[in-house]
């Protein structure tokens, strides 16, 4: 597989299209049309404005070219140049990026823009650069990660025994542990039949992946935990660009810079749109809970973790933002 990924992006990242002229590649899980993809087509058009037409970019939806830590790789090496990624892929190197996405960190979207455009999304984007063959650019994200479930939810104790699908994270287990979930490990792929074979009764996803996955055919109880603003740090292969020129360095930069504010904008009215869709056009159950008998739950359980993990600081700082 990785080999059959090198041979399609051969020269991708460094290659000439013309006199003086680079075409970088990027990968992303998704199609274009999602914010994701506007993002990234938002950066090419920015970029290849301030260059002249020097530096343009080629985007690879729907994981083309690999994804998560297989995506990371290629990146490192110089073989693309963009990618989004989870900040779990990041732990390894820079732990405490894991602090984005330690559960009800937020507040609200003001609060998580706030935190990744300032002084505390700067210094975990030096870390990552520091100890990573990676650079960030910025941060894509917005949308809210809710609970969806396939069986009937009103209040909080009806979560008791959901078998949810979970990214094996210490701070999402636990958290979800301390509210009676019975987390389970599942490939993304394979959540809608899971659901539909009853594997698991459940998972935790933004409205807008919901609708696109039609995760609603079988789970149609859309509960409002918001539990966690999506964070996606967007990396630039140190390696292509230390072969840029200073003045391409920086348009890079600047096209980063609007990319990221464009696309958490977009992001957030997304998520908002897709969940009116899921109850206006598919009959999905939109649930409130008592958010605050949640997280009193889960804080208690969360703070040995986030000790163990070295991250009482960051979140502290993060909370404490304004």
């Amino acid at each position: 597989m990785r080999n059959m990924i090198f041979a399609a992006i051969a020269g991708l990242g460094l290659a000439p299209i013309q006199a003086g002229a680079l075409e970088l590649a990027a990968t992303i899980d998704g199609p274009l049309s999602t914010a994701q993809g506007q993002g990234f087509l938002k950066f090419g058009e920015v970029v290849s404005e301030l260059t002249n037409g020097e530096v343009t970019l080629k985007v690879f939806p729907d994981a083309q070219l690999g994804s998560g830590g297989e995506a990371f790789e290629l990146l490192e090496d110089g073989q693309i140049a963009m990618y989004a990624i989870a900040p779990g892929y990041l732990a390894e190197f820079a732990p405490s990026v894991q602090s984005l996405v330690v559960p009800f960190v937020f507040r609200d979207f003001d609060h998580w823009k706030t935190v990744v455009s300032g002084e505390i999304g700067a210094e975990l984007a030096k870390d990552v650069e520091k100890n990573t063959g990676a650079m960030i650019l910025g941060y894509f994200g917005g949308s809210i990660r809710n609970l969806v479930s396939s069986k009937p939810v009103e209040t909080v104790e009806d979560i008791a025994g959901l078998r949810v699908r979970l990214h094996p994270a210490a701070v999402q287990v636990k958290a979800w542990e301390a509210i009676g979930v019975v987390p389970t490990v599942m490939a993304y792929g394979e959540i809608y039949s899971g659901l539909q074979l009853g594997v698991v009764d459940g998972l935790e996803n933004e409205a807008e992946w919901v609708l696109r996955m039609k995760f609603y055919e079988k789970a149609s109880y859309y509960v409002q935990t918001e539990h966690e603003y999506v964070t996606r740090p967007v990396l630039f292969s140190k390696v292509v660009f230390e072969r840029l020129t200073a003045d391409q360095q920086e348009a890079v930069r600047e096209a980063g810079r609007q990319a990221t504010a464009f696309q958490r904008e977009l992001e957030h009215k997304f998520d908002s749109e897709s969940k009116v869709t899921l109850a206006e056009e598919h009959g999905v159950n939109i649930v409130q809970v008592d958010k605050a008998q949640i997280q009193q739950a889960v804080a208690a359980a969360l703070e040995p973790v986030i000790a163990d993990l070295g991250l009482v600081e960051a979140v502290e700082r993060i909370r404490s933002a304004k």
